[in-house]
């Protein structure tokens, strides 16, 4: 791929494209961690796109620009569960066919999802073994193969998000977002500071899977221990090879980690503020901890990418959420300076 032809013309390209069959998600603002960070924070809720996360911003773009002959087969992706799932929407609105290729641990709800769209879909033991076998499919087939985020079309849809947080707030001074692959990060980092060079991009990975934050940290792709994560939009092994680390070396100001409890504490928040966000999309409100001194009266944009949990996992995870959020919010932190109480 020629990196150069990621432009802000393109991102502007495709923010029209895909413009009829998506949502531009509200940007909130949130008195709570505005006040507990004295500082203006917002939430870019992307949890409340079309299929409850961003992804299908990524899948309508490719979709839509790809040649018929293409696609007129059939499309394919290996997926945790939202790429699948905007995907499947948007071939069942195109009249594409798509199949899924998912781990067998996949959230309940978002199997579900899939299925209602119409997707055709395999199980495998592993994600990186559904990535492999899609991979394999794709070829024999003749069918096209989508990346999560190894995709021009799929980075230049991510940058539609940093364009709407500048439609509603110019002068943001630092967006956060998490990052998996890498596709939203990136398409934003061209996005915002194509526009304005001087707006700091942070992304945000788990402690238990945090390939890209080694790799930056290392200035190259280097081997990285990966262990299971609640947050499984977020892990996983990333191809090598993927366009996305190069922008993301040049344009991310900086990468931060956060840990399941702090993800998990992220959601908890979140619900007691009626907002039903998955792991992967509470990452960059558990990243606020990390640096909220830092933050001292700046205006910030969270983006809060996803929703799709099932209520079964999700009541497993966040359990009882009585004592957990407005008590502690409106009370201050705690001796241990952590805002979302002794984790």
């Amino acid at each position: 791929m020629n990196l150069s032809a990621i432009t802000l013309q393109e991102i502007a390209l495709a923010h029209e494209r895909i413009r009829p069959y998506i949502r531009h998600t509200p940007l909130e603002y949130s008195e709570e961690f505005s006040y507990l960070y004295s500082s203006n924070v917002y939430l870019k809720l992307e949890n409340l796109q079309v299929t409850g996360s961003f992804k299908t911003r990524g899948a309508f773009n490719k979709l839509l620009s790809l040649d018929k002959t293409k696609s007129k087969g059939g499309v394919i992706a290996s997926t945790a569960g939202n790429h699948g799932i905007g995907l499947a929407y948007a071939a069942h609105k195109l009249n594409i066919p798509v199949h899924v290729y998912l781990p067998r641990d996949a959230d309940l709800g978002k199997v579900q999802s899939l299925e209602r769209y119409g997707a055709l879909l395999s199980f495998f033991d592993s994600i990186e073994e559904a990535r492999v076998s899609a991979l394999k499919a794709a070829e024999e087939k003749e069918h096209f193969f989508l990346s999560a985020y190894n995709d021009r079309a799929v980075i230049a849809a991510g940058g539609t998000v940093g364009l709407e947080i500048l439609d509603d707030l110019s002068d943001v001074g630092i967006v956060i977002t998490s990052m998996g692959g890498g596709g939203l990060a990136s398409g934003m980092c061209l996005a915002l500071k194509g526009v304005n060079p001087k707006i700091e991009v942070w992304g945000v990975q788990t402690k238990n899977s945090p390939s890209l934050a080694v790799w930056y940290q290392n200035g190259k792709v280097t081997p990285v221990d990966l262990k299971p994560s609640i947050a499984e939009g977020l892990s996983g092994s990333i191809e090598p090879e993927t366009v996305t680390f190069p922008i993301i070396q040049k344009h991310i100001d900086r990468i931060l980690t956060v840990t399941e409890a702090e993800i998990i504490a992220a959601m908890k928040i979140m619900l007691d503020s009626q907002y039903i966000v998955e792991p992967s999309g509470a990452a960059g409100i558990a990243a606020l901890k990390q640096c909220g001194k830092e933050l001292n009266g700046r205006k910030v944009a969270v983006v809060v990418t996803g929703r799709n949990i099932s209520w079964p996992r999700l009541t497993s995870l966040v359990g009882d959420t009585s004592n957990t959020t407005h008590s502690f919010l409106y009370g201050g932190i705690n001796k241990n300076g952590c805002p979302f109480g002794n984790l």
